[in-house]
């Protein structure tokens, strides 16, 4: 008998900078784009501040798929850099 390997089923919220945004049409097409993706539960896209806030569960989805989806509607996706999310990376333990 096979052992079966299970992922375990994890919400996680990633925010992330967008570049090319140019108003409500990129915004609703990055809605649409990362809402396709499977897996993911909720998409917030803001004009205002070129942000992504997406909730995702980890067992059907991962930020690659999330940027790919982004990249796919012709924009590009890029990690925040410390602290500008208003989260610490963890990387210096603060």
């Amino acid at each position: 008998m096979q052992a079966e390997t299970m992922k375990r089923s994890v919400a996680k919220t990633e925010t992330f900078r967008l570049v090319g945004l140019r108003g409500q049409d990129c915004v609703e097409a990055l809605n649409k784009a990362l809402a396709s993706v499977p897996g993911v539960a909720q998409v917030s896209v803001s004009l205002s501040d070129e942000k992504a806030t997406v909730t995702y569960d980890t067992a059907h989805a991962s930020f690659s798929n999330l940027e790919d989806a982004v990249f796919g509607a012709g924009y590009e996706a890029m990690h925040p850099t410390h602290g500008e999310d208003g989260n610490c990376c963890g990387g210096c333990g603060g």
